[in-house]
């Protein structure tokens, strides 16, 4: 179902904002002036990236480091951090937990007359 989400310019560049739709709560993020939806739950613990830097087309999880494609969704880094404090590389699959890395789950987007639409269906 096709959604209207925001206004192109509720959205700062390099910024997520997150939006709740059909019960889905999605981050749009603007990155090189375009809009790319996220849903709002990175895949290792379930948590909000609502608060995640963006960086380079990648957004990262605040809370355990993982990182992800905004365009994609396809995971490019996985738990090497607890809340922003980097962690060695022997204890990233203690916290990881066992999980194995995931991407995010994407919408597609759609721009019109400066209105922004995800499509959550």
């Amino acid at each position: 179902m096709k959604v209207q989400a925001a206004r192109v310019d509720d959205i700062a560049e390099g910024t997520s904002k997150c939006v709740k739709l059909d019960g889905l709560r999605i981050l749009l993020v603007k990155e090189k002036g375009e809009i790319f939806a996220l849903e709002n739950k990175c895949p290792h613990f379930g948590l909000s990236m609502e608060k995640g830097p963006i960086s380079n087309g990648n957004i990262t999880c605040p809370w355990h480091g993982s990182s992800f494609d905004v365009k994609t969704g396809a995971n490019v880094d996985w738990v090497n951090s607890v809340a922003g404090i980097a962690l060695p590389r022997w204890s990233q699959k203690l916290v990881a937990m066992g999980k194995e890395p995931q991407a995010v789950r994407t919408f597609p987007v759609t721009v019109e007359n400066g209105s922004v639409f995800v499509n959550t269906a």
